[in-house]
């Protein structure tokens, strides 16, 4: 199952909002089987996605991928 995580960016000058990147990793594309003689066309099912959430990127990943400020290992509970 897929994963969603946030990657916070550096705030810039004229910035309202923190800025971020969605990663979204583990992701299975899905496969289509096409009619004889029918053109196969990718889905892209994260088409317009940052702009809608306000994210500066989507980032998309079949194999899992950490991003260090996310690991919460090293804390432990009081």
């Amino acid at each position: 199952m897929a994963r969603l995580q946030i990657l916070e960016l550096p705030e810039g000058v004229r910035d309202d909002r923190p800025p971020f990147v969605l990663v979204i990793d583990e992701f299975e594309p899905e496969r289509y089987v096409t009619a004889g003689g029918a053109e196969f066309k990718p889905s892209n099912p994260f088409g317009g996605v940052a702009e809608k959430i306000g994210a500066r990127a989507v980032l998309v990943f079949e194999e899992a991928v950490e991003i260090p400020a996310n690991d919460l290992s090293g804390l432990t509970r009081a």
